[in-house]
């Protein structure tokens, strides 16, 4: 088996790069696989993140450490980290995967740069015009896969196409769905309803059915159902809908867990669900499902939020180990030129 070299740029996020360090030592004590051969690269300013990697052993033994002078900050504009930042750990991490040193990165740093950052330095596959964020989301049945998550704000019909193409790839590859159904996002079902854009669309995938298992308009309300393995999106419009998602779904894990331990006789009714009720909560957590993907790139990307502590970092570098060890991309390549 190859091994599986993972680049961490430990500058990017709010809690960074204590959060990051951190989050490497819970993938390498939690979620490493007893198959898997995993190293690290750890992109960052020594100064900061030598002290806190020295106290994790573990890390430290499997990591290879590249100081670098510049960081990525939130509010940087991504042309200006772009063209100003070519030092910072975020781009270093990245130049790694086309030197071929690593196979992987993961940041939470800035999104709009991270995607610049790559497009410029990795390029695109071939015949792909917009990369697009995807991720894996959880319904009352099964999982699905949502996308554009913020990668493109305004999107045209032959880029939403192209989505669902790669989507459908995504869900075979991550979800194991042999023959994937793919929506698009709408406010209504009816053909007429929705912009321009949607509607150009809708007519490409009907057209489309040889390769893809098109199932029309979907919408928000439906989402949780678990009919639909894929749902396609402009990033504008995915954005709000994993925010508002991930938000609704921290405030119920909030709400239930006050309302157990409010009471003597809640804790006690708590204490005998403990085990039936962890596991129905924790399908919705979203710090186990941070990680999303920048499909569309030569290379394999992983964006983690902005906000997440070491147990969404952790599981936000599993999704990039799964990534690659499944050959994402060649198999979105081969979903792509199968469409003429």
């Amino acid at each position: 088996m190859n091994d599986v070299v993972i680049a961490i740029d430990a500058m990017g996020g709010d809690f960074a790069p204590l959060s990051v360090i951190k989050g490497v030592d819970f993938f390498f004590n939690n979620l490493i696989g007893s198959n898997t051969n995993v190293s690290f690269h750890i992109y960052g300013q020594e100064e900061k993140v030598l002290p806190i990697l020295l106290k994790y052993k573990r890390v430290l033994s499997n990591s290879t450490f590249v100081d670098c002078v510049d960081v990525i900050l939130s509010d940087d504009k991504p042309s200006f980290a772009l063209r100003q930042r070519k030092k910072s750990s975020m781009y270093s991490a990245i130049e790694a995967i086309k030197d071929g040193t690593v196979t992987g990165v993961v940041s939470s740093g800035n999104t709009g740069a991270l995607m610049a950052i790559a497009r410029f330095v990795l390029g695109t596959l071939p015949n792909i015009y917009r990369p697009a964020i995807a991720s894996v989301f959880p319904t009352k049945s099964k999982d699905f896969i949502l996308l554009d998550l913020g990668a493109n704000v305004d999107c045209n019909a032959d880029s939403l196409f192209q989505f669902a193409v790669m989507g459908s790839a995504f869900a075979k590859t991550v979800l194991g769905r042999d023959n994937p159904k793919v929506a698009l996002l709408n406010i209504g079902t009816e053909e007429i309803k929705g912009t321009d854009a949607i509607r150009k669309a809708f007519d490409l995938l009907k057209c489309a059915t040889d390769i893809l298992n098109f199932k029309g308009y979907i919408e928000a309300s439906e989402f949780l159902n678990g009919d639909i393995d894929v749902i396609v999106a402009d990033g504008f419009v995915g954005n709000v809908m994993l925010k508002a998602a991930e938000t609704m779904a921290n405030t119920i894990i909030s709400l239930v867990k006050d309302e157990i331990s409010s009471s003597f006789i809640t804790k006690l009714f708590g204490f005998f669900i403990k085990k039936k009720l962890s596991s129905s909560l924790g399908h919705f957590n979203p710090k186990t499902r941070n990680g999303a993907m920048f499909l569309g790139l030569n290379g394999v990307v992983i964006k983690s939020h902005g906000n997440a502590d070491h147990i969404a970092f952790g599981h936000a570098i599993k999704f990039a180990v799964d990534a690659i060890r499944n050959n994402l991309n060649a198999k979105i390549i081969s979903g792509i030129s199968s469409v003429e």
